[in-house]
């Protein structure tokens, strides 16, 4: 897809699978009850692309900045999906707890919200992945 890796590739990648990961979960919340269009389902599309472009830049870094540890693809994902998804879980609480208590979900017997991080960190593992494979990491890669 992309000839020469560049941190526009890892943003660009980062918020097509952000976009499609939120339209999937707007798509998915009439079956809990909730309006196709809602401020709910915005926040999650929105939450969801702002972490590809965080994953994206965060691509530049082999190395941690402060504390000088290596940070393969797989670290920089499952962190970044795990702190962006407990700010979703911890700003819509209620909404999720709507979610979790639904019969889609509450037969696996999964009834709190904080299940929900499983989820982000296979999303941000997945940005991550795909980023580092199609359009490379580290601080080499240029800007366009």
């Amino acid at each position: 897809m992309f000839h020469m890796h560049s941190v526009a590739g890892r943003v660009f990648i980062g918020i097509g699978v952000g976009f499609i990961v939120g339209v999937a979960v707007m798509l998915s919340l009439p079956m809990f009850g909730f309006p196709l269009v809602s401020m709910f389902g915005f926040g999650t599309l929105l939450m969801f692309m702002l972490m590809g472009i965080v994953i994206g830049f965060m691509g530049l870094f082999n190395r941690h900045p402060l504390f000088n540890f290596r940070m393969p693809w797989w670290i920089r994902g499952l962190m970044v999906g795990f702190v962006f998804t407990l700010m979703y879980v911890l700003l819509s609480y209620g909404s999720l707890v709507v979610v979790m208590q639904s019969s889609l979900v509450s037969w696996m017997g999964l009834t709190s919200p904080f299940w929900a991080l499983l989820d982000g960190i296979c999303i941000g593992l997945l940005m991550s992945g795909l980023e580092t494979k199609f359009a490379g990491e580290g601080p080499q890669l240029p800007i366009t």
